[in-house]
């Protein structure tokens, strides 16, 4: 973190509470939504093409808090990071990140060369 002054340290940390603050407000208006319609559906004569699309919207919404999840998750390791005095420092290669690109990408835990060969490998 030794490349990063303190207005830039000041800077992450407000944008990563503020990214958790927007993930943990979509967590909760996505609760509610949940509970009023399987309290709708209840009272419904459905067909099996309403069944199918009921289950593709409730699958799809699943996903949706499955990434809010894992968004927060990273937001966490991040501030755990920055705690610890790790953040900036490339997983992989040991490297510090380059400013911009946690400016950027406030979360990210490697550098784009390592990023790179990931997703790469990921793709094999």
């Amino acid at each position: 973190m030794r490349h990063l002054n303190a207005s830039d340290r000041l800077a992450i940390r407000q944008q990563l509470d503020l990214l958790k603050e927007q993930v943990l407000e979509e967590l909760r208006a996505s609760a509610p939504s949940a509970h009023l319609m399987s309290a709708e559906d209840a009272h419904e004569v459905k067909t099996h093409a309403d069944e199918a699309e009921a289950e593709r919207a409730a699958d799809v919404h699943m996903a949706e808090v499955e990434v809010d999840y894992a968004r927060l998750e990273e937001i966490e390791r991040a501030l755990a990071r920055m705690e610890d005095g790790r953040y900036g420092i490339c997983e992989d290669c040991g490297v510090e990140i380059p400013r911009a690109r946690l400016l950027a990408q406030p979360t990210a835990v490697r550098c784009t060369a390592c990023q790179t060969a990931a997703e790469a490998r990921h793709r094999t």
